[in-house]
């Protein structure tokens, strides 16, 4: 900006009248000012009621579905022989379980060989592996040491499922160990051999040992043997998980263990109880903005509406013992409109009709949890209540910055009127004040 200095030719302050005038014709730019920073604020609150209403909606998807109520615990009364996890498809129950051997991954040992002794060297000479029904053939036409072997056999684009290694039994001598990448029977190492290489050029032979110590000679015996209430069974895997329905169950050794399957009603608790919280975590936040920077908006309004009408409409068409929140011990606060929640009363409804309780939160179309969810769906779907009101909003920004920028350029062009006018006065009142002057020393009195 140019330097001025309106005023010198007359004395008069035209810098503090031009900038007093400008404060009042700012005003208007003022008061756009202060709207946009109101509006701003409100999509900001917004924000936090977004917020608010999708820890909401999160709390509603741990409840809104029958298979969410399906939570189960399973304790081993010994770890050392097994442990289990069960998932949504589980049932009650109580299974004992000998465990007389882990299922273990093939190993097959070479004879004992210096460093740099080679195999093969001749035209067809080959070493083939086979796991299953996959196989995966190694040329040796070249002498190849073990290690080469070795290389060969890890880097084969074909690898059926083995790992070679060497193990270093002195400082010059070394085997070679192939080992299946899977347990069980199916997936042990079978070998082949061509052209000159045969059974003998390598020695290589079973490395696994039972559970007193001998090497293993019958292969199946790779196989987990293990009972179930007293029915035997087998296994490739010490993981178990197509038994019983639900069960994961990882074999960890030789032993007898009871497996006990319960409903795990404190993780449901823990859900009802954040179904509440969060319900009320709704209605807080409202409160709050209704206080502050979202007074008397009919959105806040709305929401509220749909989740009392939610909650006081009953579920039609349940055969359970419950039908309603208030007879599992969650009930509306005549005072606050929050929920309170009773332990003690949710688990004996939880312990009289478990399958009532569900239907009461989950059933489809009826559920308190399945409609809150789709409520809450509905209030931050993109086109959705609030997002419809920030969008609002956002128009609303832009069209004040608009009209800020607008009013910036008539201001400018007002101040620059303002002191062109000033500039002229000034040098009139200077012109007249000089001619006074004049006049004053040229008449005598």
């Amino acid at each position: 900006m140019a330097i001025t200095a309106a005023g010198v030719g007359s004395g008069i302050d035209i810098e503090t009248i031009v900038s007093q005038l400008m404060t009042l014709e700012r005003q208007p730019l003022t008061a756009l000012e202060r709207r946009e920073s109101d509006t701003r604020a409100q999509i900001s609150a917004y924000g936090s009621l977004r917020s608010a209403v999708s820890t909401f909606q999160t709390a509603m998807r741990d409840l809104s579905t029958l298979d969410a109520f399906r939570v189960f615990l399973s304790e081993s009364s010994d770890e050392d022989v097994m442990t289990a996890s069960a998932d949504s498809d589980a049932a009650a129950g109580i299974y004992n379980l000998n465990v007389t051997r882990l299922a273990q991954n093939h190993k097959m040992g070479s004879g004992q060989f210096a460093a740099t002794d080679t195999f093969g060297g001749g035209a067809g000479d080959a070493l083939t592996l086979t796991v299953g029904t996959d196989s995966a053939t190694i040329d040796l036409s070249t002498a190849s040491t073990l290690e080469q072997v070795r290389d060969a056999i890890n880097s084969a684009t074909d690898n059926p499922g083995v790992t070679a290694t060497i193990l270093n039994v002195s400082a010059t001598d070394q085997r070679l160990i192939l080992t299946a990448d899977e347990s069980g029977y199916e997936d042990r190492v079978q070998l082949s051999y061509g052209g000159a290489i045969n059974a003998t050029t390598f020695n290589f032979a079973t490395t696994n040992q039972d559970n007193l110590g001998a090497t293993l000679v019958d292969l199946t015996e790779l196989d987990a043997s293990y009972s179930i209430d007293g029915f035997a069974l087998t296994a490739a895997s010490n993981s178990i998980s197509t038994v019983i329905d639900g069960l994961s169950i990882d074999l960890k050794g030789v032993g007898s263990a009871t497996l006990n399957v319960t409903r795990d009603n404190a993780s449901i608790e823990e859900s009802a109880k954040a179904f509440v919280d969060a319900y009320n975590g709704v209605l807080s936040t409202i409160d709050s903005l209704r206080a502050d920077d979202l007074s008397g908006d009919s959105t806040l309004r709305s929401i509220v509406s749909g989740m009392r009408n939610t909650i006081n409409t009953l579920p039609t068409g349940l055969t359970g013992s419950y039908n309603a929140l208030s007879q599992l011990g969650i009930k509306t606060d005549r005072d606050t409109g929050q929920l309170t929640f009773d332990s003690g009363e949710f688990n004996s409804a939880l312990d009289t009709d478990f399958a009532s309780v569900a239907q009461v939160f989950a059933n489809d179309d009826q559920g308190f949890a399945f409609r809150f969810a789709a409520l809450a769906d509905s209030f931050l779907d993109e086109d959705g209540l609030i997002d419809s009101r920030v969008d609002g909003l956002n128009t609303r920004v832009r069209r004040l910055d608009d009209e800020q920028a607008d009013l910036e350029r008539r201001l400018d062009l007002r101040e620059i009127a303002l002191r062109r006018e000033f500039a002229a006065l000034d040098q009139l009142v200077g012109s007249l004040q000089s001619t006074s002057n004049f006049l004053f020393q040229n008449f005598t009195f």
